[in-house]
């Protein structure tokens, strides 16, 4: 979507030049190459043609440093939330497997120590709520 914008603004910006290249007549013609310049399908023989229509090179060039810093910003923001929610899944997955080693050692501690840590806690004790 965004490359598109790009491309249909430039188009309607370079076919509106004072320029009479036959490549870039036209909003049509112009997006077509201009997306020929992004995918790297246009020769090298048309931009020999394009150095005789300066403010056509100049815009062109515009374009592909538009273009290059626009689709770098968002390879790094799609990075950047991927990265994002695989550190919410690490999270998640580490808490589950702290949980099953909680549940695989709990038949080995012995019951009696088990109800001494419990009394130690003091849970049937009312706990009074300090300010703050």
């Amino acid at each position: 979507f965004g490359l598109t914008f790009c491309v249909l603004a430039f188009a309607c910006a370079v076919s509106a030049l004072e320029q009479d290249n036959p490549d870039f007549a036209g909003i049509p013609n112009s997006a077509l190459q201009l997306y020929k310049i992004t995918l790297g399908m246009f020769s090298g023989s048309n931009f020999d043609i394009m150095m005789d229509y300066p403010a056509l090179m100049v815009a062109i060039f515009a374009y592909v440093v538009t273009t290059v810093i626009f689709m770098l910003n968002l390879l790094i923001a799609q990075l950047n939330c991927s990265y994002q929610a695989t550190y919410q899944d690490m999270l998640g997955f580490a808490r589950l497997n702290r949980g099953k080693i909680v549940t695989e050692t709990m038949p080995s501690v012995a019951k009696s120590r088990w109800d001494r840590f419990v009394r130690s806690l003091r849970l049937d004790e009312r706990v009074e709520f300090g300010e703050g």
